[in-house]
């Protein structure tokens, strides 16, 4: 790589990480291409994307940024996993493939402006799909809701009630 090469892939990475609300550094020793590419595949269809670079240009990339802590994370193969969305979906992938296939090898991992460790990042994948987490709090509110709404028109029914029963005994 000639020296233009170079600080196009820095740039390259700066705006990735610019972009990310969430980013897990691995070791991804052992993986072959097929799988490297299908774990590619599946993280793409999360919003988020998986990048091996040379340590030094991560380096370059996080200096003098909220993701300069993750540095010292890049030693031996490193690759990135960046992720644009919703960091339970990546996280899922991820902890997947590492169920399967027992890789990418876990690093660390960047959310919120905290490096988090392995145990922190295997409950957000195991957490639900925010799509049902959801639909799980509306249905509690629609039936407190519904439970509410006959509470009021019950009293409402019993307190017409009552002036009729009033109006009646002064007849």
């Amino acid at each position: 790589m000639n020296r233009e090469q170079k600080e196009k892939e820095v740039a390259v990475l700066k705006d990735m990480f610019s972009r990310s609300r969430h980013v897990t550094i691995t070791d991804h020793t052992g993986i072959d291409v097929g799988k490297l590419t299908l774990l590619r595949r599946k993280l793409k269809e999360t919003k988020s994307e998986l990048r091996v670079s040379k340590n030094t240009f991560l380096r370059l990339a996080v200096r003098n940024t909220d993701f300069d802590p993750l540095a010292e994370f890049f030693t031996g193969p490193t690759s990135v996993v960046f992720g644009y969305d919703d960091p339970m979906e990546t996280a899922k992938v991820i902890n997947q493939s590492m169920k399967d296939i027992e890789k990418p090898r876990f690093k660390s991992y960047y959310f919120e402006g905290q490096i988090l460790d392995f145990d922190s990042f295997k409950r957000i994948a195991e957490l639900p799909p925010r799509d049902q987490v959801i639909a799980k709090l509306i249905s509690t509110m629609d039936g407190s809701i519904s439970r509410f709404i006959s509470l009021l028109d019950g009293a409402a029914v019993e307190f017409i009630g009552t002036l009729d029963a009033l109006a009646e005994s002064r007849k």
